[in-house]
């Protein structure tokens, strides 16, 4: 399919003035006593339609006399031509657009190039001047892509419908997970398809980068940093096609909380390993639905520190960590999920709806046990204007999640309630660790403030919220039964009210819960709990 591309090129008129221009001086070098022949030939290359040779030749010779002494006199005579045509006698019916093809020779400059003539050429596409993101793909007329990088940026700044290329292949970073979404691959640092609790890293930072390599391909890191975790995500996108390998210790809300302390049989709180990785797929059905297959290795095992070589399968009381007896499991899993966007802004939505589903098959290496695990998650935006303090939308958003897991459940792939994603004001998986849940949230945002901070516009609103979430009687389904050792609740509700700020660094959460157990918790982080 062909595209039409505006391309700046001189003037029919512009064009006419310097032939003419060049054969009056050609004229004057010749002998006073010119044909008749020679004069209908400068009739001919002038376009002149007088009748009779005597007329052109008088023409010639007053043009002769008012001969411009330079290009910007000449550019200015065509200036005024056209002002007296506008403001004067009616102008003739317009030409035809003439469709000039450019050749390796057509100049470049930004000062020869006058007006825009439509062109039409066959795109053909740029991955190194390709923008990151969901932007369309930028096409640059063939003929053209070599001359074009050989402008300076202020020639390259005068063109039209060129991109930029200073805005290319930059190296994004921010306070959040930048990693893809949906994704099938299984590190703690993904986003699931629900939001409950898989690790609990009390005063902690993500940040991520993501450096472009082509239009459709980049290499990414997530990185987190705190208290109670440390680690990393390094992965790479080529197409449809994804990999990343991975590494995290940190806290488990499955081994803390609830009202009863379990540790380790030293007595220090159990911090869990992963190690890993996964190849994925991604692709669409249908319009609206994107989705992926992957396939996830990790080695889970238990430790007493950040660096410690100490495994530990079991707690003080002889609940079991893992699966395996010697406290490492080797788990293989096959993921896919799905999800229907339909949200008006993903980063900062306040109308529309989102709609993911996940389901997983994963296996022990070298022993007969397995799980089945399905989730889903819904979350809608319907823009209700009940109250604020500033300009702008006002937004109630509903949320339920919910998930069941069949067969044999690990304590570190049971569903943790509770925490900063889940019931707010409760730690992370205070409520409970089980094998199936239901968790349901009503949160109302409204405009407080607009800020300029180091000229950048911040909006800053408030929200109220309320929570619930209950691990339908299932906490003794889980491998080691953690949440029924720590006498956790079974089922939670939490409500309270916090500011949020779209940042240059990303989404910023300020938040204070409380819970009908009296519990109550300040959450500063980064990211939409949706």
């Amino acid at each position: 399919m062909q595209r039409l591309y505006h391309l700046p090129v001189m003037s029919l008129s512009v064009l006419t003035k310097i032939a003419g221009t060049i054969s009056v001086v050609l004229m004057s070098a010749l002998s006073v006593q010119a044909t008749p022949e020679l004069l209908k030939t400068h009739q001919d290359t002038l376009h002149l339609q007088q009748d009779g040779a005597d007329v052109a030749g008088l023409a010639l010779l007053a043009q002769a006399r008012q001969l411009p002494e330079s290009l910007e006199q000449l550019e200015a005579e065509a200036t005024r031509s056209q002002g007296r045509g506008l403001s004067g006698v009616q102008p003739s019916a317009p030409e035809p657009e003439t469709v000039v093809a450019p050749t390796p020779d057509a100049s470049t400059r930004a000062e020869d190039l006058w007006v825009e003539e439509t062109l039409e050429v066959e795109p053909t596409f740029s991955p190194q001047n390709a923008p990151d993101g969901g932007e369309a793909p930028v096409l640059v007329p063939a003929q053209q892509q070599s001359s074009l990088t050989a402008l300076d940026s202020e020639a390259i700044a005068q063109i039209p419908a060129l991109y930029d290329f200073e805005q290319g292949n930059v190296l994004r970073f921010q306070l959040a997970s930048d990693l893809p979404d949906p994704t099938a691959l299984q590190s703690p640092l993904r986003r699931r398809v629900v939001r409950t609790t898989i690790q609990s890293t009390g005063l902690s930072a993500v940040a991520s980068l993501r450096q472009p390599l082509s239009a459709d391909s980049y290499i990414h890191l997530a990185v987190v940093g705190g208290t109670t975790a440390l680690g990393a995500d390094l992965g790479a996108v080529f197409g449809n096609f994804g990999a990343n390998v991975f590494s995290q210790r940190s806290h488990l809300g499955a081994f803390k909380g609830g009202d009863r302390d379990v540790d380790l049989p030293t007595g220090d709180t159990p911090w869990i390993h992963r190690l890993g990785g996964g190849v994925e797929y991604t692709f669409s059905i249908g319009n609206e639905i994107e989705s992926a297959l992957g396939v996830t290795y990790q080695r889970v095992s238990v430790r007493d520190d950040f660096f410690s070589d100490n495994i530990f399968p079991r707690d003080e009381d002889g609940n079991r960590f893992t699966v395996e007896n010697n406290g490492i499991d080797d788990l293989v899993s096959v993921d896919f999920v799905a999800a229907v966007d339909r949200r008006n802004d993903g980063a900062y939505s306040t109308e529309g709806s989102l709609l993911r589903f996940g389901a997983s098959q994963g296996f022990l290496i070298d022993t007969d046990d397995a799980f089945t695990r399905f989730t889903g998650s819904y979350t809608h935006y319907l823009p209700l204007n009940l109250f604020g303090f500033d300009r702008g939308p006002r937004t109630l958003v509903l949320n339920v999640q919910a998930g069941t897991t069949l067969g044999d459940v690990p304590p570190y792939i049971g569903f943790n309630l509770g925490g900063n994603n889940s019931v707010r004001g409760f730690s992370g998986g205070g409520i409970s660790t089980s094998s199936s849940f239901i968790q349901a949230t009503a949160e109302y945002r409204f405009p407080v403030a607009r800020l300029n901070l180091f000229n950048r516009d911040i909006d800053l609103r408030g929200i109220l919220f309320i929570d619930y979430a209950n691990d339908l009687g299932t906490a003794d389904d889980v491998i080691g039964e953690p949440a029924i050792a720590r006498d956790k609740p079974g089922e939670g509700f939490g409500f309270g009210a916090g500011l949020q700020a779209r940042t240059p660094l990303g989404f910023g959460r300020l938040e204070f819960g409380f819970t009908d157990t009296g519990e109550s918790r300040l959450i500063a982080t980064f990211g939409d709990r949706f």
